[in-house]
């Protein structure tokens, strides 16, 4: 994929220069919240207290996003991470070889948060709601099958993860009616659940870690 070109480029270079501004606003010890535009749309500031970096950007699929990362990390200095890639990596046209490179750049990834000892949080891409303006441009089946080898890799690797293919799921492989604005992209209903999900999530993790919501470490 790396070989054609990118009309996202000119986003990505907007994009890149937005988070750098904002990182310096966060500070180190914040949440980095990296993906594509599913996390762009993510409108929250702040979670379990933490103050948000909006590391998102529209149109990025997994092998694009892995040089990213390692740099995000060591420049945010993040207390906490959120993941959720892969949906861009789910096309129409997309084949098995393609889906299983895009496993190996996501491991790569998760790779990334253990050599910098950040917690991070995955999340699979949501499923599809159907019927939509963008809805014949992705595969649910691929979709299904690229969260099932995410959740494979992350399991005892990611501090936790969170499936959206289930939470979102109308029982029958589609997203609940409501969740996307066409398709793909969540709903503010289904964005609000997600955020609730996250602080829940990063309590737990907080607890576990003994930190209190504000991320102060406890004996």
């Amino acid at each position: 994929m790396t070989s054609q070109p990118n009309p996202f480029a000119p986003h990505w270079l907007i994009r890149d220069i937005v988070i750098s501004a904002h990182k310096a606003a966060v500070g180190p010890g914040g949440l980095l919240f990296i993906g594509d535009s599913i996390v762009e749309g993510f409108y929250w500031n702040r979670l379990g207290a933490l103050p948000v970096l909006n590391a998102g950007f529209s149109g990025i699929w997994t092998e694009a996003l892995e040089p990213r990362v390692p740099l995000l990390l060591e420049s945010a200095r993040p207390r906490i991470a959120v993941l959720l890639v892969g949906t861009n990596d789910a096309k129409k046209d997309c084949t098995e070889s393609s889906l299983a490179g895009a496993a190996k750049h996501f491991d790569r990834i998760v790779g990334s948060f253990d050599a910098a000892q950040v917690p991070v949080i995955v999340l699979t891409p949501p499923p599809i709601e159907q019927a939509k303006r963008l809805t014949s441009f992705y595969s649910p089946d691929a979709m299904a099958s690229l969260s099932r080898s995410m959740v494979t890799i992350a399991e005892g690797r990611a501090a936790a993860v969170i499936d959206l293919q289930n939470a979102f799921a109308d029982g029958h492989g589609a997203a609940r009616a409501g969740m996307t604005t066409d398709g793909i992209h969540l709903s503010s209903e289904a964005y609000r659940r997600l955020h609730d999900m996250l602080d829940t999530t990063i309590a737990t993790i907080n607890a576990e870690r003994g930190h209190d919501r504000s991320g102060t470490t406890h004996p």
